[in-house]
Formats: structure tokens, C-alpha cells, sequence
């Protein structure tokens, strides 16, 4: 009887104990590749009794790809390199890594401190030249399927949103998902329509979520109102705010989908660029789809003016909280307290101050003051003003020809012309697919003037919708403003600072302190301008701040 010869790799070392070893077991997000753990240490621990080495310890990736390496396989890497052990064991080449790039620099990295890798299934001496093709071969091959399982996955993705599905079929908040095919207790399937309908128990919820955060408040306190009124997520489990965050930028209860953008070079990994595109299923957060465009629109304004502000001033704790700017370096103001510790008292909100003054010093700015108070009287003066006539007209009193909101009329005039875009698509797939199965029944010149019309109609629409977008762009009027300004006015009193601050942000950029030159006479102190930049008129700071700077008036003596 004849012992198989085994490559020098695959033979025992001279040391009792063998050599030391890591195993690391993956099992893959695709299904065809999931190899249950138990079966990859099984062979890992055969191949070391096989050839004399020794398992110091197992690193486990479960339901991750190999198509990165932000795995646990680098700190196994890392333990070679510090020389715990001589090298890692797969149950087969491709648990390693199937990016081809990856594959290189991480085995580089491994082989230059003296490791090695090593397949339990595939017997391959990699010192060998014809062993290294082999091995480059098979990582070679488990990059192809990689791709190719990758390609697939992109086509039923595209599919899916084309009959205006998520990318993925699971539940979602405030739906009832119908999945393609249920159970028919036979042992078999039955097929049916995928589809998502609104859950008549969650009725409101999803629009709450997205009113009181137009209104000014955080992620943390609506996930407290979910938590407290029993509300859990899909799954089962607690609202978090990041899950909240998630949920509700995706766009899917304003009957949207989100999708990586079409235009972005990167391979969708790790990218925060996405576009929003029309779902088959209703919007939960308005009663028409119109309305919830517009409650999207204004939600991911609040959204992006939220990213670009200091934590402490997304709460809005005073009525102008993140609106107020300095006029002489245009840095953010900060309210602060007044206190005496020789009358014993604290005044918290009492003045606004140059933040940039307060941190670097005369220096850098000579900074503004002013009492809190002044200048939010200044801005309810600055709204009444503009406001007077709305406030004329508003019921119970003599009534004027209002101007329609122009935010709804665009709202509507973009469903109109989305469904005009839709008909003329269907039209055009319509007749394709009849002139296909009857072509006599269409000749040719026939058949070219009924589809250039169609798609003259398409292309008119898109023209239009381009045309709709950068009128959008170029920010709101007063007359979509006004009806939030009059109502604003009117109940100033009794709404919640909150309230109060975050309706302001919807109107104005910024309230600014701007100091006036002094008029020679006795007093030292400093007066000030209070200039409120609208939402509706051009910025004035939009051009560059060293051309802005010198039209500011001098510093008050």
C-alpha cells in the first residue's frame, strides 16, 4: 500500500505540538455560498490532524460578503504579523475574499511577515510557481462569481423598482406587505401580486412623525412618543433615533423609494447620494399624493438645515435659537444668562452675543450685544409689517381675492405631469407590444407617427418637469409664505417656543446685528440694526464674504 504524497505545506512539523494556526470560517450573505460553519471546522480541524498543525483559535465571520475586507479576517492578519500564529486556514480559498484587489493587498500583507494561507479542500503548495497560477486562478474565479452573482442581484433590484417595489421584499412601518408568494399548506406556493397597503392600526402614525418634526422637534422625543405609546418597529423591538432617522429618510411613507443616484461614478458602497423615485404603493403621511410631496419637501428641508447646525440649536429653545448672525464677521450669535453673584441672581436667555468674539477676543471680532428680548420684538415687528394685509384678510374680517399658495399649485401641476409622463411611457409600450404581435394591422409610416407624437408628449412633459424643478430651486415666494406668516402672527402667544422657532426657520435665513456707525453724541454704547434676510428675497450674503464685509458698515465707537 502507497501513502498519497502531499506537498511539503501540507506535511507535518517536526514540533510535538504542531505549528500554531488560526482558522477562520466565513459564511456569505448569498445563499448558494452559505456553507454552515460546523461544515467548514470540520474540514479546517481534518486538514490539521492531516498535517501535524495545531488550532490556536477560530475567527468567525457569519452573513458577511467577501467582497470587502472590513471583516474580522484583518485582525487575524494582525495576530500573523505579530506572530501568534504561522498563518490562517480556510475550508476554501474564496472564504478568504472574493475582491480581487482586496485578495492581493491583504495576502501580500500576510506572506511578507513569513505567513501563509492555507485551503483545508484545495491542496495546493503556493511556494510553487504552477501553485501560485493555481491558487490566482481559483481567487481569479471567485471574483467572476462574485460579479456575476452581484449582476444579478442588480437586475432583479432594477426589476423590482420598476414596478415601483423596494430593492428588498420585507414589511414596513405603517404597511401591510403582501409578499409575492405565501404558503398554501400543501407543501407548495401560492402566487399573487406583491404589494403594499396602508395598516388601518397604524393609521396617523407615520404622519405625526413627520408633522412634529416639521414642527420643530427631534428624533429623541419622537422616539420617546413611539416607545411610550407602545409602537415598535418591524421587528419587533425598540425605536432607536438612528432607526427612526433611517425610516423616515428613506421616503417610503411619503409613497416613495430611495435609490442610489444614477449619476454617481462610485459602486453604490458606503455612498450617501441618493435620488427618490415614484412607489406603487400610497403615501401614509398625507391624504394625496400632492400633499405628501409637499410634506416631503418641507421635511427634507428641515432635515438638511438640521445637519448644518450645532446640536444645542436643533431643539430651539428661544424663539430665535440658530437664526441670529453678527454683522461684523458673520459668525453665529450665542444667548446667554446674566448673573450677579453680588445681587444673587441669573437671568438665563437675557442677551445675544458674538460667539466668535466670546471664544477668540476682540481680535478676531469686535463683537455685538443685545438684549434677547429686543430682538425678537424687532422680528415680530419686522412680520407684522410684511403681514398686514394677510392679517386684513383673515376670516371674520373683510375678505380680498387670495392669490393661491403657489407651493400647492406646484405640487399639483408636478402630479399632472408626472401621470401625463407615465400614460405617454405606457402608451409607447403599448403599441410596441401591439405592432409586435400584429404587424399588419400597422404600417410603417402609421406606426412612425403614432410613436414620434407619443413621444413628443413624453418629452413634453419631461421639459416641463425640468422646468417645474428649477423654478422649485430658485427658493419660495411671499405668496407661498404668507399664509404660515399671518398664522404665525396670530398665534404667537400661545404656540410653543419651539413651535415658534421652527416656523421661523421656514421663513427666514438669519436675523442679523448689524452695528450702526455712532453719531458723535454722548452715549458710548453701541446701537444696532436688526435686518431679517427672508427666504424670499435674493440672499444678500450669497456673494463672496471679503466683498460682503466691506459693505458693512464701520464698528460703533
Amino acid at each position: 500500500m502507497t501513502i498519497t504524497h502531499l506537498p511539503a505545506t501540507f506535511q507535518g512539523s517536526p514540533d510535538v505540538l504542531g505549528e500554531p494556526w488560526l482558522g477562520y470560517i466565513r459564511v456569505s450573505t448569498y445563499k448558494e455560498e452559505q456553507i454552515s460553519p460546523e461544515l467548514q471546522r470540520e474540514a479546517i480541524e481534518q486538514w490539521a490532524r492531516r498535517t501535524g498543525r495545531r488550532i490556536i483559535d477560530w475567527v468567525i465571520d457569519l452573513d458577511v460578503s467577501g467582497r470587502h475586507f472590513k471583516r474580522r479576517i484583518v485582525g487575524a492578519i494582525e495576530r500573523v504579523e505579530a506572530g501568534e500564529a504561522r498563518g490562517i486556514a480556510v475550508w476554501r480559498y474564496s472564504r478568504f475574499g472574493r475582491n480581487r484587489t482586496g485578495n492581493a493587498a491583504n495576502l501580500a500583507r500576510l506572506e511578507a511577515v513569513g505567513g501563509q494561507l492555507e485551503s483545508a479542500t484545495e491542496p495546493i503548495d503556493a511556494r510553487t510557481a504552477v501553485g501560485e497560477l493555481q491558487r490566482e486562478m481559483i481567487f481569479a474565479f471567485g471574483n467572476f462569481e462574485s460579479n456575476r452573482a452581484g449582476e444579478q442581484w442588480t437586475e432583479a433590484h432594477d426589476h423590482r423598482r420598476s414596478n415601483g417595489l423596494p430593492a428588498t421584499g420585507r414589511p414596513r412601518f405603517g404597511y401591510i406587505w403582501h409578499p409575492r408568494r405565501l404558503p398554501d399548506g400543501k407543501g407548495g406556493w401560492i402566487l399573487q401580486r406583491e404589494r403594499y397597503e396602508p395598516d388601518p392600526e397604524l393609521d396617523g402614525v407615520n404622519a405625526t412623525l413627520y408633522d412634529r418634526y416639521i414642527a420643530g422637534e427631534g428624533f429623541t422625543k419622537l422616539v420617546r412618543y413611539l416607545n411610550g405609546a407602545g409602537y415598535t418597529t418591524v421587528n419587533g423591538n425598540a425605536w432607536a433615533v438612528s432607526t427612526l432617522a433611517r425610516w423616515m429618510d428613506s421616503g417610503f411613507a411619503a409613497g416613495l423609494l430611495r435609490v442610489h443616484a444614477a449619476d454617481c461614478p462610485c459602486d453604490g458602497r458606503h455612498c450617501n447620494r441618493y435620488d427618490y423615485i415614484k412607489g406603487a404603493h400610497e403615501p401614509v403621511i398625507a391624504t394625496t399624493r400632492e400633499a405628501a410631496a409637499e410634506k416631503w419637501r418641507v421635511y427634507l428641508k428641515r432635515r438638511q438645515a438640521a445637519q448644518r447646525m450645532a446640536p444645542r440649536e436643533l431643539q430651539g429653545s428661544y424663539t430665535l435659537t440658530g437664526l441670529m448672525r453678527c454683522g461684523r464677521c458673520r459668525g453665529a450669535c450665542r444667548i446667554v444668562a446674566f448673573s450677579s453673584k453680588k445681587r444673587r441672581i441669573r437671568k438665563p436667555g437675557y442677551s445675544v452675543r458674538c460667539l466668535k468674539h466670546s471664544h477668540a477676543g476682540e481680535t478676531v471680532c469686535k463683537g455685538v450685544w443685545s438684549r434677547r428680548t429686543v430682538v425678537e420684538a424687532a422680528v415680530f415687528e419686522w412680520l407684522a409689517e410684511g403681514a398686514a394685509d394677510g392679517i386684513d384678510a383673515v376670516p371674520g374680517e373683510a375678505e380680498r381675492p387670495r392669490t393661491p399658495n403657489g407651493a400647492a399649485v406646484r405640487a399639483k401641476r408636478r402630479a399632472k405631469l408626472e401621470a401625463d409622463h407615465d400614460q405617454a411611457e405606457a402608451a409607447i409600450a403599448r403599441l410596441m407590444v401591439d405592432r409586435a404581435k400584429a404587424p399588419d394591422l400597422y404600417p410603417e409610416e402609421t406606426f412612425r407617427v403614432a410613436k414620434a407624437e407619443l413621444e413628443r408628449d413624453r418629452d413634453r412633459a419631461m421639459e416641463a418637469l425640468g422646468e417645474l424643478k428649477a423654478e422649485e430651486e430658485e427658493g419660495p415666494t411671499f405668496q407661498d409664505c404668507e399664509p404660515v406668516v399671518v398664522g404665525l402672527l396670530l398665534e404667537w402667544t400661545t404656540l410653543p417656543t419651539q413651535a415658534r422657532n421652527a416656523i421661523l426657520r421656514q421663513l427666514i435665513r438669519r436675523v442679523v446685528l448689524a452695528p450702526i456707525e455712532s453719531d458723535g453724541g454722548d452715549s458710548d454704547k453701541p446701537h444696532y440694526r436688526y435686518e431679517v434676510h427672508p427666504v424670499w428675497e435674493p440672499d444678500p450674503w450669497a456673494e463672496p464674504q471679503e466683498e460682503a464685509a466691506e459693505a458693512v458698515g464701520a464698528p460703533a465707537s
